[in-house]
């Protein structure tokens, strides 16, 4: 949850809470060339009034039928770890006559690349002075243009430049399912990562959460490992993560070895010994293998050295997490009868 936050050309600061304490962690990424209006579009509420917002009349969602002899471009975007490419291309007779390919940082997405690549083709189509189409395998990027309330400043160009060529209509086609023209924009829009012109766009706020989380959970590992609690539960699982571990109240209570043990009690002065009932002290491991009173539920006895092992193994069976499960719930209930008398 953000409290807080600031930007500026040398450091992105911002307060979140701990995952684990509900503290205040302060996070400030240093040397990020960063500005709030570069991470994401400045919204615009100037909306097209219904009357002037046409578009539906010049972009369609059927797959309508495709003449590969007929003049018509395509478009495609495309991201891998190396960086992420945006493209267009022309066919005629079935080949490419002319094409475009933009290489875009690797922090941009292929939604933006899509949409630029609807942009820059629709700049290519305005000068042709006849109908033509424009086929897009990118649903999201045709929702969006759409949407007369769109804060996408790209998206609003596009939708500046359609009312004002209505000759050129947009199209979507399903992907990957033999389209000659779909085909070679995809394969462009690879080789545009590597071999495309450079075309700077602001930063998505999707990279900005990314790169929140990534150090958040950067400092929420830090503290977790160098901790002075918890280390029982650290042994067993070492990495943070927001995802739950699936564990049920009784099984917690097990892993960190908490109420209802005497050995706990008898930590925060809550009983005078930690002895169980039978003599032995009275921890997690006594009443899973040794104590007599819970022998239904007992598990082989582990070496010293194996014990984590031991322990993950339980947590990761199903039947054996069962086990645990009764093995606690009767220790919770039957605590008179295992904890001998506090005296």
């Amino acid at each position: 949850m953000f409290t807080s936050a600031c930007a500026s050309r040398t450091a992105l600061q911002f307060h979140i809470l701990c995952p684990s304490c509900s503290s205040k962690i302060f996070i400030q990424l240093f040397h990020r060339s960063i500005q709030p209006n570069r991470l994401r579009e400045q919204k615009q509420w100037n909306s097209h009034s219904p009357p002037n917002f046409l578009l539906h009349n010049q972009i369609s969602f059927g797959e309508n039928r495709i003449d590969s002899e007929a003049k018509a471009i395509y478009t495609d975007g495309s991201k891998t770890d190396e960086g992420t490419g945006s493209t267009y291309c022309i066919l005629e007779n079935y080949g490419i006559i002319a094409s475009w390919q933009g290489k875009l940082d690797r922090s941009n997405s292929v939604f933006q690349a899509e949409i630029l690549a609807i942009r820059m083709a629709i700049e290519a189509a305005s000068s042709l002075h006849r109908p033509i189409k424009i086929w897009t395998d990118s649903l999201s990027s045709l929702m969006a243009i759409l949407n007369p309330k769109s804060h996408h400043s790209m998206v609003r160009e596009i939708q500046t430049l359609l009312l004002s060529h209505t000759h050129i209509h947009l199209r979507w086609l399903k992907a990957r399912v033999g389209y000659l023209g779909n085909e070679c924009a995809d394969q462009l829009a690879k080789e545009a990562i590597t071999k495309g012109y450079s075309f700077l766009l602001p930063k998505p706020l999707s990279y900005l959460k990314s790169e929140i989380k990534s150090a958040a959970l950067s400092i929420w590992q830090d503290n977790w490992d160098n901790g002075e609690t918890g280390r029982s539960t650290h042994d067993i699982v070492p990495g943070v993560s927001n995802k739950p571990v699936g564990w049920n109240r009784e099984e917690i209570m097990f892993v960190t070895g908490h109420r209802p043990f005497p050995s706990y009690l008898h930590r925060f002065n809550l009983r005078t010994h930690d002895n169980c009932s039978c003599g032995e002290k009275g921890d997690p491991m006594h009443y899973a293998t040794k104590c007599r009173f819970t022998f239904p539920w007992h598990f082989q006895t582990p070496t010293v050295s194996l014990k984590l092992q031991w322990l993950k193994n339980i947590l990761t069976n199903n039947l054996s997490r069962i086990r645990l499960r009764l093995l606690m719930r009767f220790i919770c209930d039957e605590n008179n009868l295992i904890v001998e008398d506090n005296h």
